[in-house]
């Protein structure tokens, strides 16, 4: 199993948290532990790797500090999250945003995404989720076409993290198709027709939490992924985000409780479900799925049927 969005470095893993484990029924438990103990316990659940990505320049140096530090097991992404962007300089040109990174920034990105650790840009795109002044919505798009130019330059995927933004999302990715090595639109949880365009572009569709939670949207996300080959499919988590629903989980415990990569086996009983396929096959192709798209070595996509939450 690969999780290819989990931000490992983030600082709610810091110091000891409560994390949540579920297996392949959905079965779950509350478990303690600390960044170093959960680490252990998602490689002996069969988890062979974990791509984190970066949201601002001072979270990419922290993830690359971890994947050097767990090297072959965490893996990076560089960029800046959409909701990030107001922490760095724009131009503004009428209605037109251009990005003006301190030259150091810019000498600091180039150095980051030369990093052995480092397998994709991102996450980057548009969140239109909260309500913005247009003006914000533009400093995204400026700072999105810029990670989409950095991408193209290194050859690299991207980790496109789009909320409530996809016409404009897809109308900036056609127009830049040209420039696409790859990627994945993570934490996908749009209607077919969405996952289509996407998918149309090349793209993979990230799937994760939001498909084992109670939610009116799930149903089409379920129909999304019926119609959808499972060679456009990848794993995730977005934690410590994203949290599926759980019994063992009430509105209190939500708040402070963790989401990891011990959920995968759920999420890919879940796919093996609406597929009506064996749940290895789902294992065995997402993983050599994201083993394709990132550049990961190959004994990444090897097979592993532990369950974690038992015991």
């Amino acid at each position: 199993m690969i999780d290819t969005h989990i931000h490992l470095s983030h600082f709610l893993f810091d110091a000891q948290f409560p994390y949540l484990a579920l297996d392949r029924d959905g079965n779950g438990v509350i478990r303690q532990g600390t960044r170093e103990q959960l680490i252990e316990e998602l490689r002996a659940a069969g988890i062979s790797c974990c791509l984190d990505p970066g949201i601002g320049i001072t979270s990419n140096e922290k993830l690359l500090a971890l994947a050097e530090q767990w090297p072959g097991f965490v893996y990076g992404a560089v960029g800046v999250h959409p909701t990030r962007t107001w922490e760095y300089k724009t131009l503004l040109q009428g209605k037109k945003h251009t990005v003006r990174l301190h030259w150091n920034e810019r000498r600091k990105l180039d150095e980051f995404l030369k990093h052995p650790a480092v397998v994709a840009v991102g996450e980057t795109g548009l969140d239109y989720h909260h309500p913005r002044k247009e003006q914000h919505r533009l400093r995204q798009m400026a700072w999105f076409l810029y990670q989409l130019r950095l991408a193209h330059r290194h050859s690299l995927p991207l980790i496109l993290h789009i909320r409530e933004a996809d016409a404009d999302a897809l109308r900036i990715l056609r127009g830049c198709r040209h420039w696409l090595h790859g990627g994945v639109c993570h934490c996908f949880c749009g209607t077919q027709e969405t996952a289509a365009a996407y998918t149309a572009l090349g793209l993979k569709l990230g799937i994760g939490g939001s498909l084992l939670m109670n939610s009116p949207r799930t149903h089409g996300l379920e129909q999304a992924i019926v119609s959808t080959p499972l060679e456009s499919l990848l794993l995730e988590t977005d934690g410590p985000y994203v949290l599926p629903s759980c019994p063992q989980l009430d509105q209190k415990k939500r708040r402070k409780v963790r989401n990891t990569s011990l959920i995968l086996p759920a999420v890919a009983g879940r796919i093996a479900e609406l597929k009506k396929i064996p749940v290895e096959e789902v294992l065995r192709v997402t993983s050599e799925n994201a083993v394709r798209l990132f550049g990961l070595p190959a004994q990444t996509a090897a097979p592993a049927a532990q369950e974690p939450c038992k015991g």
